[in-house]
């Protein structure tokens, strides 16, 4: 089965068109693969690479990037913070802080791709969000292999909604 290749969608995702049932597909990992609707074990393999990266962003986000691991993998990256969460008074930030470390509060809404990589808590009467980005290892493009450790680098991003 052959398949077209489209404009990619983002960064760590390139959109593919099926030559045999022409729908459109994203593959984050395989590149032009079989399509899921043609191939449910596709679909299948699909959704356990997006079950590991929420595993992973889960563990770097417990960890605020510090030491992470991930099934006895170090998750490297770093931690970020906007000017408008640096100029949150302290004792708030350690609350927000906190809150994005314990965050287990996943819907369909927040969470649409299931790889746990958005959220937003509060404390105090301050609301922020926090957003987890896949880089290659040198912090320059999306990630080739974002399931991939070694090949990928988390950077952990604290905003203010108005910051968005």
């Amino acid at each position: 089965m052959a398949h077209l290749n489209a404009a990619p969608a983002d960064t760590t995702a390139s959109v593919f068109r099926c030559a045999s049932c022409r729908d459109h597909y994203e593959s984050e990992d395989a590149g032009p693969g079989l399509c899921p609707i043609c191939n449910p074990d596709e679909q299948a393999r699909v959704h356990m690479l997006r079950l590991l990266i929420a595993e992973q962003n889960d563990a770097f986000r417990r960890a605020l990037g510090f030491a992470a691991l991930w099934r006895g993998q170090h998750l490297k990256g770093r931690t970020v913070a906007t000017p408008g969460f640096r100029a949150i008074p302290e004792r708030t930030q350690a609350a927000l802080m906190n809150a994005v470390i314990t965050f287990t509060d996943w819907t369909e809404d927040n969470d649409p791709s299931e790889d746990h990589s958005f959220g937003r808590v509060e404390a105090y009467g301050v609301a922020i969000f926090w957003k987890i980005d896949l880089y290659d290892t040198a912090y320059h493009f999306g990630a080739e292999t974002p399931s991939d450790p070694e090949q990928t680098r988390r950077v952990l991003t604290l905003y203010l909604p108005s910051e968005h």
